[in-house]
């Protein structure tokens, strides 16, 4: 099936169905073989991920080059597209090398790029196993941002055949889709669930021709396929959107798509039967007709699937497997045979040379992630002359019930029989199932006509570790290193290096700091490496001990010594001035090394050592729990997205990030809160309002915490390079915090008490500079014994263009009821 058969309803100028270059649509998957003549004049770039090298001819290229051409291949070549003349992202996720899984942290960081780099839509064509559906933190901070920005992500539900949920398309925000037959039946492999009910749709997803790597072409089965149809519907009715002078709403055009697909009358609903349907099938016609507000043309509304209802028996399960069974059989000259209900070719749209298609398709029960066959693919083999052991005989079909449209589904004298999930493995992969060795199983799938330049600011919070990547580097770090010793009442013991304890590692690094280039440093959060963090080229260095300051030491001394010893012969004074020298090399203990990493070995000794927590133990902490606290409990990594990666001795492979000595921080939090509590107790004392301090410390404690942990980020997107601007700038923030703390100024009432910390967001600034990224920070302030009285919201306008954001106005403050 031609991908864009979807679009027989809409019978408009084929130029007014191809796209336009100012919507974007971003397809995260395996390496695209840009090269493929159906992809030549294609805006296409390929942007940086974890995913590099030349792009071969396994598995993940073909399933990456087959999805891409579903959306940006050019009419009148091989493949044709769904929205061919949209620009497009290639965000390569999945990769060939065995061994490699995309966490849900790594698909994060590819969605965050997708979006600062404009897309409008982005396709994922995978996913992983979940079983409540929730997705990780990570992940759900980079969908969020999606739904602030307007931006709509697809992705397929996943073909275990099982009612199993998977992410990203579980989550709510999602668009899911399933794949289904040229009927509008579900495919058996179809992954669903109860939440597939409220946010998913069906499209064609049966031998879907593609582009293959190398400038072939095959016919692939599975949602991963079925995906891009929506992804490239959505694409055109944002188009539809701009043409008719509205602003680009890809969240619109999800509900569309979703809203317009056709019902299902089918009981009971919450049965495996109604759920296979998801929320029924798309209709093209109908959606389009939502979006534009007119009509298309006669019949529209039956969008991919004949309008025709269709009979479906008390086993949907063996049905949907019968009827991808037929649709396996070949024709003697190799073109497919046209299944039963397929739709016949569209001469409004460009039709395919007549030259054989390789048709590979995942059976059901096909576990997941192990249905892909090596390269090249086997032929397809014959469908079995019987249904397979585990399907149940046929039984006569029951009279389906008519509905008002779409699919009619009748009642079954019982329910079908639970098919039980397979075995989740970790990790997302792609939705059909790719790796493994099965000869019948879905066969998936660089070189680019472009490449994004920009290199991406980075500016994120968290602690310092570090690496060695290999077992040889590890051990030459053990046998360089002093040996450790250990005080004891008996003498002092010795014991061989430990690499591994940061305060040996930094005394070492203290000593010879130019074996700081030889590990590689890491920024974590939560104990999981996001960043290998390289210094910038070094222009100047630095000292670990306060060199100035020992010179005068040291000079003063040799000028007293001189003068003790005035009218000494030749030979004193050449011994002084060896001693002197002596004087300034002992000054010069630590030799020099690069700020950046300075503050790394620093912060490694500074975040196990613990200092004591209160200030000063005589002052009355209400509240506040005295304890220890670590010398740094921060450090903040402004810096720049690099192409490269590194694998860390885990195997765990992060991006390289180029740390700039600007805004590079370390802080304390004891002593940051002391400062902001010191301005607030200044403010209160100008006010004569007497204040807790107890009280004053949970309030800032409260707006770090949401910082530092209900905000934490991978310090990507604009909004969160912002919102880590302000945790790290709270020592300039203090006297506005005390402000916002002191706001009872401000509102109307009694002045006898303080407010507390409400909401913090961020937002896009209306007022910048001239081609800059500013982001506006919003904290408010409420009165917590009056929930009516107005709230007090303080305003900070960042700059965050490069990585260190700088504010560039004053700070604003004004009420909200």
């Amino acid at each position: 099936m031609e991908a864009r058969t979807v679009l027989r309803d809409l019978h408009h100028r084929p130029e007014e169905l191809q796209g336009d270059a100012a919507v974007c649509v971003a397809v995260l998957d395996g390496p695209v073989d840009l090269t493929h003549p159906c992809f030549e004049g294609a805006d296409l770039t390929r942007v940086d991920t974890l995913v590099g090298g030349p792009v071969g001819r396994g598995p993940m290229a073909l399933h990456g080059t087959h999805v891409a051409s579903l959306l940006f291949g050019r009419l009148g070549s091989s493949v044709a597209g769904i929205v061919p003349r949209c620009r497009g992202l290639v965000l390569p996720v999945f990769q060939d090398a065995e061994g490699r899984t995309l966490s849900q942290l790594d698909l994060a960081r590819a969605i965050e790029r997708a979006v600062e780099e404009g897309a409008h839509v982005i396709n994922i064509s995978g996913g992983e196993r979940s079983a409540d559906g929730q997705a990780e933190e990570m992940l759900q901070r980079a969908l969020r941002l999606c739904e602030e920005r307007g931006v709509l992500v697809v992705a397929a539900v996943g073909n275990d055949g099982c009612d199993c949920l998977q992410v990203p398309s579980a989550v709510p925000s999602v668009l899911a889709v399933g794949a289904a037959d040229a009927t509008g039946a579900p495919l058996a492999v179809n992954n669903w669930g109860s939440v597939y009910r409220t946010n998913g749709v069906l499209a064609p997803g049966a031998l879907i021709e593609g582009a293959a790597p190398g400038g072939g072409r095959q016919a692939l089965t599975g949602s991963s396929f079925a995906t891009p149809l929506v992804a490239g519907v959505a694409a055109l009715l944002v188009t539809a959107q701009l043409r008719q002078g509205a602003p680009a709403d890809p969240l619109a055009a999800g509900r569309a798509i979703l809203e317009t697909a056709s019902s299902l009358p089918c009981t009971p609903d919450d049965s495996a039967r109604c759920r296979r349907h998801l929320a029924g099938a798309m209709r093209v016609g109908r959606a389009y007709e939502r979006i534009t507000g007119r009509g298309s043309t006669p019949g529209a509304g039956s969008g991919a699937f004949p309008s025709t209802p269709v009979v479906a028996s008390d086993s949907s399960e063996r049905d949907s497997a019968m009827d991808n069974e037929r649709m396996h059989a070949a024709t003697g000259d190799g073109a497919e045979a046209p299944p039963p209900g397929a739709l016949p070719p569209d001469p409004g749209f460009p039709q395919e040379p007549a030259e054989p298609v390789t048709q590979q398709t995942e059976p059901a029960g096909t576990p997941y992630g192990t249905g892909f066959v090596p390269d090249p693919p086997p032929a397809v083999p014959p469908p079995p002359s019987a249904p397979p052991a585990s399907v149940p005989p046929p039984s006569a079909p029951v009279p389906a019930a008519q509905g008002s449209g779409g699919v009619a589904l009748a009642a079954a004298p019982s329910a079908p029989a639970p098919v039980a999930p397979p075995p989740a493995e970790p990790g997302i992969r792609p939705s059909c199932g790719c790796g493994g060795s099965s000869a019948s199983g879905c066969q998936c799938g660089g070189s680019s006509t472009g490449s994004a330049s920009r290199r991406p600011p980075i500016y994120a919070i968290g602690s310092i570790g570090f690496d060695f990547r290999t077992e040889a580097n590890r051990d030459a770090f053990t046998q360089l290193m002093p040996a450790h010793h250990v005080p004891h009442p008996d003498g002092d013991h010795e014991y061989p290096a430990m690499p591994y304890d940061p305060v040996q590692m930094y005394e070492y690094l203290v000593q010879e700091p130019w074996q700081s280039s030889n590990l590689t440093w890491t920024l974590v959060l939560d104990s999981t490496p996001i960043y290998a963090l390289e210094a910038e080229p070094t222009i100047a260095v630095d000292w670990g001990t306060p060199l100035f300051e020992d010179i005068k030491k040291a000079a003063s001394h040799s000028a007293a010594t001189r003068a003790a010893q005035k009218g000494q012969d030749e030979y004193e004074d050449l011994s002084e001035q060896l001693k002197r020298l002596q004087e300034l090399q002992t000054a010069l203990t630590n030799p020099p090394v690069s700020r950046v990493h300075k503050i790394f070995r620093e912060a490694i000794n500074g975040q196990v050592t613990q200092i004591e927590d209160p200030p000063d133990p005589s002052v009355d902490i209400e509240g506040v729990p005295r304890g220890y606290s670590y010398l740094i409990s921060r450090v903040s990594i402004p810096g720049f997205l690099t192409d490269r990666t590194v694998r860390l001795y885990s195997g765990q492979v992060v991006p390289v990030v180029e740390v700039q000595s600007r805004g590079l921080y370390t802080w304390n939090e004891r002593d940051l809160v002391n400062t902001v509590v010191a301005a607030v107790k200044a403010e209160a004392d100008l006010l004569r309002l007497a204040v807790s301090e107890g009280e004053i410390r949970k309030n800032v404690r409260a707006l770090l915490d949401k910082i530092y942990y209900q905000f934490r980020s991978l310090g990507q997107s604009s909004a969160d390079r912002a919102l880590n601007a302000a945790g790290t700038n709270a020592f300039l923030f203090a006297k506005v915090f005390a402000e916002g703390l002191m706001s009872t100024k401000y509102v109307p009432g009694p002045n006898d008490r303080m407010y507390s910390l409400d909401t913090v967001k961020v937002s896009k600034s209306p007022f910048c500079r001239p081609g800059a990224d500013c982001q506006e920070v919003r904290i408010t302030f409420f009165d917590p014994e009056n929930d009516r009285r107005a709230r007090v919201t303080y305003q900070f306008t960042i700059d965050v263009s490069e990585p260190f954001g700088v504010s560039i106005v004053p700070v604003h403050h004004f009420l909200e009821t």
